[in-house]
């Protein structure tokens, strides 16, 4: 019995921001039953069903109502910031209004009818079918513009709902917009990719644990505190706390101003974790999380601006201030989040750009913006931080402080600012004015060769390796370095490109050494030069050294890396890829029965999705259960008649059980929906000649020529065919 081509498995990318994990230490030792009420920070009591806090006597030592004591108007200043209502209890005073009276809202497939009952908030969900449910809910994420309620599902699960609660306009929206999700989707609000436990909470409370538990498939999550408070930012509280009561407390411990930002960043950012919720305030980033940036396409316009939610800190890193030093600090108010001066009247901005403070360019914003006194156009953060919704109603500014560019409108769909306050002009208007007022100055700045660069690495155009090597040769901002290098991967094994990952390995930059070892991964006989950053200083780096031994296949040889690698796969166990990689090295440790849950997992995840049932058809079939792999190979034939590959997954495991009668009419079904599926004509050519089809097989053999015409084989098989062929003229 053979079995299907083994599954290259890639990394994790977090699709969802504030990933999270289970813990390191055993839940047996662990005493964590859910306590009394206790009342949070911001004035609400906890619940049995979703208590404030799972540590009483650590939230009473070091809660916000524990610093409150000795920093009043620090609380004040925070008490009403969105850190503060991140997350909470629901309660009566701040959510009735939602509730009563019910409101029902119809969406794709489904309605919801949200209700007050007895001092209880209630979710009754009714499918098109008929088939109804009803949930308590019992928890709130946030508080402005959008609040979403939280519904317990099974196994300690809490589901964000997919309907939302406008305050402002005091009504109930979907954030979907009208996209319908069925129930057993990844992305419907029952499914992993609405997860609170996995997806949002850890930036939402305060020393959040997952604790997802493999074995029970189930959440066994901790907190100490709701809501993101003291803790959670604050170095050194215990010894702060602890003399807090002598004659003398020694202030908190102080970090630099780009550590602190870091810390911002550990949710303010799009990334992978690595680590099962261990980082603290004063921790270094990258230690933690892979940033997620321009080289993975549908993140970002080709010119750095956000497109899909990236959450701040890639682009700052990537902005002109964030390469000059400035950081969150320097405009926001630690405790309320607040801008330290207000924006509106270009005061923040001008704080530097009048004074030329630390360096900045003195900018007269008249005469720069071209726009009067006082009017829309006169504000810096229109041009240079514009809007963009997410959730349908929640607008967040770009922090990437890029130029207006129309002509990149024209020439790569990029949206510039000019158009998103004159949407009654055509672009040529923008452009006619930007190069009027600006154009020598946009020539020369980076901007425009950046965009048109990833514009062409993103089409998979060869001209795009020469634009992106001579850009990565003068580039002093080591995101963008790490944006081209990520992008250079594509173009392996081209010399030029070869010899730029050998320097990008040794970057400063842990960013671009990290994307140097993913580029080169996929080429194993690259082991040489991967194997010595399994010890590089930053586990950024060894988590991509480590993630190419198991795409190889291959034991990891330094075993410190192993239990490093182990502890990430683990920590991920309940995404669909994380479950898929720990599977795929339990099979190659021989633990094939734990492999066969975690198979059965990851389908669960996301049971719709053809692609997710196909790998784990790939991966039951290494396990020799070939009976489940046609069973989710039919299944994914269902959600996806017309893909070619789904027949060709089906074809090679018949032809591994020796039913190349089945197996060949799916090897024409694939061609005939691929013709330019050259593995699959030359299977089908394979197949045929095993039945002596011998022209058939020629034919086939043919239409393989383009990408096996070269192949010993191919060449063998081609030879065999011809002489068959010779003998019956």
């Amino acid at each position: 019995m053979k079995t299907l081509p083994r599954l290259l498995l890639i990394g994790l990318g977090v699709v969802c921001l504030a990933g999270a994990g289970w813990g390191i230490y055993s839940l047996k030792n662990r005493q964590v039953a859910p306590v009394a009420p206790v009342v949070t920070g911001i004035g609400v009591p906890g619940t049995e069903a979703f208590p404030a806090t799972f540590f009483p006597e650590r939230y009473e030592k070091f809660s916000a109502n524990a610093c409150r004591q000795c920093h009043e108007e620090s609380f004040q200043e925070w008490l009403p910031s969105d850190h503060a209502h991140a997350n909470r209890p629901v309660m009566m005073s701040m959510d009735l209004p939602a509730f009563l009276p019910a409101r029902e809202i119809k969406v794709p497939g489904e309605s919801f009818l949200f209700s007050e009952e007895a001092e209880k908030f209630w979710m009754t969900v009714t499918r098109d079918s008929g088939e109804q449910q009803r949930y308590a809910l019992d928890g709130v994420i946030a508080v402005t513009p959008l609040r979403q309620y939280l519904a317990k599902l099974r196994g300690g699960r809490w589901q964000t709902t997919s309907v939302a609660y406008d305050p402002a306009a005091d009504e109930w929206f979907d954030v979907f917009a009208g996209d319908e999700r069925q129930p057993g989707e990844w992305g419907h609000w029952s499914g992993q990719g609405m997860n609170w436990n996995a997806n949002c909470a850890w930036c939402h409370m305060t020393e959040y644990r997952k604790n997802f538990d493999i074995e029970t498939d189930s959440y066994h999550t901790t907190w100490m505190e709701q809501g993101v408070s003291c803790m959670q930012c604050h170095v050194g509280m215990e010894e702060h706390v602890a003399n807090a009561t002598e004659s003398y407390s020694p202030p908190v411990q102080t970090l630099s101003a780009r550590r602190i930002m870091e810390n911002c960043a550990s949710c303010h950012s799009r990334r992978d974790q690595f680590t099962p919720d261990t980082f603290v305030a004063g921790d270094i980033y990258h230690q933690h999380f892979g940033l997620s940036l321009p080289d993975q396409p549908g993140l970002y316009y080709p010119d750095g601006q956000i497109l899909d939610e990236d959450y701040v800190y890639a682009s700052f890193l990537m902005s002109p201030m964030g390469h000059a030093g400035v950081t969150c600090l320097d405009c926001h108010n630690p405790h309320s989040g607040k801008t330290i001066l207000p924006f509106e009247n270009n005061n923040l901005c001008m704080r530097c750009h009048d004074t030329g403070l630390d360096g900045a360019t003195i900018i007269d914003p008249v005469a720069h913006s071209h726009h009067g006194p006082d009017s829309t156009g006169n504000r810096c953060v229109e041009c240079h931080m514009p809007e963009t919704p997410y959730m349908q109603r929640d607008p967040r500014r770009d922090h990437g402080f890029l130029l207006p560019d129309p002509l990149m409108t024209a020439e790569l769909g990029i949206p510039n600012a000019c158009q998103r306050c004159h949407s009654d002009e055509t672009t040529e208007w923008a452009i006619e004015w930007t190069e009027k007022w600006y154009g020598d100055k946009l020539a020369e700045k980076p901007q425009r060769k950046r965009a048109r660069a990833l514009a062409a690495a993103y089409a998979g155009d060869p001209a795009a390796v020469g634009q992106l090597l001579g850009l990565a040769a003068d580039e002093p901002n080591h995101a963008w370095r790490a944006t081209y290098t990520g992008l250079l991967g594509s173009y392996i094994p081209e010399r030029e490109v070869m010899a730029y990952l050998d320097k990008a390995l040794k970057d400063d930059s842990s960013m671009v050494r990290a994307r140097a070892v993913r580029a080169l991964a996929p080429m194993q006989q690259a082991q040489p030069v991967i194997e010595p950053m399994l010890k590089d200083p930053s586990r950024n780096v060894r988590i991509a050294a480590e993630q190419a031994y198991a795409g190889w296949g291959e034991s990891i040889p330094d075993p410190d890396a192993a239990k490093e690698w182990q502890t990430y796969l683990e920590f991920q166990a309940d995404r669909v890829s994380g479950a898929f990689m720990l599977a795929d090295q339990d099979i190659r440790d021989g633990n094939n029965e734990r492999a066969a849950k975690l198979i059965g997992q990851a389908v669960a995840l996301d049971p719709a999705s053809p692609e997710v049932l196909r790998q784990g058809a790939i991966m039951y079939s290494r396990i020799g259960d070939n009976a489940s792999a046609e069973q989710l190979l039919q299944q994914a034939l269902e959600e996806a008649p017309r893909l070619a590959v789904l027949h060709y997954s089906l074809a090679l495991l018949y032809a591994g059980d020796g039913r190349l009668q089945e197996a060949i009419p799916l090897l024409e079904n694939t061609v005939l929906l691929d013709p330019q599926f050259y593995r699959a004509w030359y299977n089908l050519a394979l197949a045929r000649t095993k039945l002596e089809d011998w022209q058939g097989a020629k034919d086939a053999l043919d239409k393989a020529a383009p990408a096996f015409g070269n192949d010993p084989g191919w060449l063998q098989t081609r030879m065999i065919v011809e002489r068959r062929l010779a003998t019956q003229r």
